[in-house]
């Protein structure tokens, strides 16, 4: 069993309140949803839901076990996010946009220099006089 896969599920079903709406927003079949909780329960030796026909209950060991498992997932992602360099080095895309003046003389060489410290950095740069809608102007 993958308990990181179990615990995601758990925490699915618990948030989203049945296991067939859990089952949705993972797009995963109903019945590996339930085997999954079902067999985590059993490797820990612990009920961790109340099922009845209309809902799913959360018992006070599956609310701790949750609370636990959000902790842990987080901390594995921050661990992987760190291994992978993303704390260590900027990547993406940054969109700058100025009026052409104040972008020439004041950001674009200040833009220049941000990008010699960080090479993956794929930058935008958009110098206009007259007012834009950014939500639009994609």
């Amino acid at each position: 069993m993958d308990r990181f896969d179990a615990m995601t599920v758990l925490i699915a079903v618990v948030e989203e309140g049945s296991l067939s709406a859990a089952s949705r927003r993972l797009r995963a079949p109903l019945a590996t949803v339930s085997r999954k909780v079902a067999d985590l329960e059993r490797h820990l030796s612990a009920q961790l839901l109340v099922r009845t026909s209309r809902r799913v209950e959360v018992t006070d060991a599956g609310r701790a076990y949750v609370e636990a498992a959000k902790r842990i997932l987080e901390q594995v992602g921050e661990a992987e996010r760190e291994a992978a360099g993303e704390y260590t080095t900027l990547r993406g895309e940054l969109h700058v946009t100025a009026p052409t003046m104040f972008g020439r003389t004041h950001v674009l060489p200040i833009a220049l220099d941000f990008l010699k410290e960080h090479p993956d950095i794929d930058l935008r740069f958009f110098l206009n006089d007259r007012q834009v809608n950014l939500v639009l102007s994609r």
